[in-house]
């Protein structure tokens, strides 16, 4: 489904926006607020998780609401109110600072900074096998911050508390800030390729650019309306079951009603290797499944099921291991690098024209991009060296920072690309970032323990990839084309909001853990713990008993690659081509358990309006599809408010 065109409602780019200051400041003030909220209900009591998807509903949530509070203004005193363009700038930023806020960037930095010294003991023996390969610099070791950091009932402000945090986060806000340039660098180099030339859809950016720009576009539609309040009342009534078990629910997740797991009902072998495989009817996923293309709803739930028969079929052959063959993540992380190698193979000439401009100095300023190329150029390669140097300090080898931070840049640069042109609603690369994948290909042995040690230490940006920055300025670029914004005008707010969003999430973090402690158990497990704990046993494990190198995960990282790129090759050459290689590469994230069947609902709805509907019903089905997506995240944003001011564990929209 194309973007919807709204270059009627705003300024085009012969007659630019001009940038307000007062939109900046107030994106920026949202930002240690949001920073907050998500630290209490994504990392303190883990009860909700905004940013696991690609729409953040936290961020939603802010924009209706600034919206709602600026309608009085905007009519009774126009000089003081937000204009649409505004409202655009606030939801980037805000975006971006949640993101960095998220439940796998600064959200993972805290509980790994804090927890090994804590937890070290004569038992797990971490102290002789581990602690040596870590920076004491970039770790907490002061045992009385650490005994009050995970107990509680203290205070981040106490200095004994405070000072031993304070030299660790200016160091890693060293490797933040590069991280944030580099984020900048590469969507500059990009922004005009995939906006003006190839005119890719950014189909998740569909939702704010219409709640920003053309919001009578929505409120006048009963469809719209219609699924709202379905969603809406959906959500209230299953809030109300949660805090009175006698009031009915309407049960749209595995969680609340265990039925809807088939993998439990297949028991026998060797069906039962399917294992977990939700049915649920998330309203604001099925409603993103209608805003994205069909072949690519199609591609999700049809890759995610022949995943599952690959496990029954290993199952069978009795070659079914416990994070081993048939390596189906190992293939979802070559299907991520294909992607990125096939798009920037197909993008070669664009990249020898702009090489060429950043060599004899040519720029692109008065055309308002987000940098000069050579600047662009010049900004990417400080960063990576800046990268490149920071984890040389961190223990790593020069090959490996090189090697590591290389997959991070495809890792980063793949989930953007795949965001801009087909708006999956979840891309998640669990446990397969370059620390772990490079262990499994070449073993702990070739790798050593000072490489495995850093890697540890850089697990909180390279967790899961699920509210990675990058993809949210890719279309933060976007909204501001069709804002009649200059992509130049929001460079330096972006990176102000970026590393705002950092420092708020750090504050937001010890803040909460200092008070209610670390160690408190909120929800099903100890969340901060197990952040930290997963990575260091596997850590602890390769480096006492070490691995070699396992052709077995090299070839299918080498089959995810070619299967993905082939897949690629005949999307673009054959009309027809069944299957998008985008849900190879998503499909076996562990919130496709979850998605799957809704995608499948949003596949079956569309594909039924194109083939008896026309284009009629397929702009009709926008406005719907939009309203089952804000319905359902205002209602969740409110249960989850409602759950952090009483202290308990309210309704969640999502798993």
């Amino acid at each position: 489904m194309e973007a919807l065109d709204v270059s009627t409602a705003v300024p085009n780019d012969r007659n630019p926006s001009r940038l307000r200051f007062r939109a900046v400041i107030v994106g920026l003030l949202l930002i240690p607020l949001n920073a907050y909220w998500l630290a209490i209900v994504e990392l303190v009591r883990n009860t909700q998780t905004p940013t696991s998807v690609s729409l953040f509903f936290n961020v939603i949530f802010t924009v209706v609401l600034v919206s709602l509070a600026n309608a009085p203004l905007r009519r009774w005193v126009p000089a003081l109110a937000l204009s649409r363009v505004d409202m655009v700038v606030v939801y980037v930023l805000t975006t971006l600072g949640s993101a960095m806020a998220g439940i796998d960037m600064l959200c993972c930095l805290i509980p790994i900074m804090a927890y090994p010294f804590h937890y070290a003991s004569p038992e797990n023996g971490w102290s002789e096998v581990v602690l040596p390969w870590f920076r004491s610099e970039l770790m907490v070791t002061d045992r009385i911050a650490l005994a009050n950091f995970w107990s509680g009932g203290s205070s981040l402000y106490q200095p004994e508390n405070l000072w031993p945090w304070l030299m660790p986060l200016a160091l890693w806000h060293v490797l933040i800030a590069a991280l944030a340039l580099m984020f900048i660098a590469v969507t500059a180099l990009f922004r005009r390729r995939w906006i003006e030339s190839e005119r890719l859809t950014y189909p998740i950016a569909q939702v704010p650019m219409e709640l920003t720009l053309r919001p009578e576009h929505l409120s006048r539609d009963r469809w719209f309306w219609l699924a709202f309040g379905t969603a809406l009342c959906i959500d209230v009534l299953n809030g109300l079951h949660v805090l009175k078990p006698v009031v009915p629910q309407i049960p749209v997740r595995s969680s609340a009603y265990p039925g809807f797991n088939l993998g439990a009902q297949l028991v026998d072998r060797p069906w039962n290797a399917v294992g977990f495989m939700a049915v649920s009817f998330y309203p604001f996923v099925i409603g993103l499944g209608m805003l994205i293309p069909a072949e690519l709803s199609y591609s999700c739930w049809v890759f995610y099921l022949l995943f599952k028969i690959q496990l029954v079929v290993a199952q069978q052959w009795g070659r079914l291991e416990t994070n081993g063959f048939p390596f189906t993540k190992e293939q979802s992380f070559g299907s991520f690098v294909g992607l990125v190698v096939f798009s920037l193979w197909t993008s070669r000439g664009y990249l020898r024209r702009i090489g060429r401009a950043a060599l004899r100095g040519g720029g692109t300023r008065e055309d308002g991009e987000p940098l000069s190329m050579r600047a662009a150029f010049a900004l990417l390669l400080a960063a990576t060296a800046g990268l490149v140097a920071f984890a040389i300090g961190a223990g790593m080898s020069a090959w490996y920072a090189g090697a590591f931070l290389g997959i991070y840049v495809l890792l980063a640069q793949s989930v953007t690309r795949i965001r801009a042109e087909m708006g999956i609603p979840t891309h998640e690369l669990y446990f397969v970032g370059p620390g772990q994948i490079l262990f499994r290909m070449l073993g702990s042995h070739f790798i050593g323990p000072a490489n495995m040690g850093a890697s540890y230490l850089f697990y909180w940006f390279n967790r899961a990839y699920r509210s990675h920055p990058m993809p949210h300025i890719a279309e933060g670029h976007k909204l501001a084309s069709r804002a009649g914004l200059t992509a130049r005008s929001l460079t330096a707010p972006m990176l102000a909001a970026m590393l705002i969003g950092s420092v708020a999430a750090c504050w937001s973090i010890l803040h909460l853990y200092y008070r209610d402690g670390a160690a408190a158990k909120w929800g099903p497990f100890y969340h901060a713990q197990w952040i930290a704990s997963a990575p260091l046993s596997e850590l602890a494990g390769v480096l006492q008993a070490p691995t070699r190198a396992d052709p077995r995960v090299i070839g299918a990282v080498l089959m995810g690659i070619g299967a993905t790129i082939a897949g690629m090759l005949g999307n673009s050459r054959f009309t027809g081509w069944p299957l998008h290689p985008i849900g190879y590469a998503v499909a076996n994230a562990w919130a496709m358990d979850h998605m799957w069947f809704s995608l499948f609902v949003a596949w079956c709805v569309k594909s039924t309006l194109a083939r008896h509907g026309g284009a009629t019903a397929f702009r009709k089905a926008v406005p719907f599809a939009m309203g089952l997506v804000i319905g359902d995240f205002m209602a969740g944003s409110f249960w989850s408010l409602y759950g952090t001011a009483k202290g308990l564990r309210a309704y969640s929209i999502w798993v």
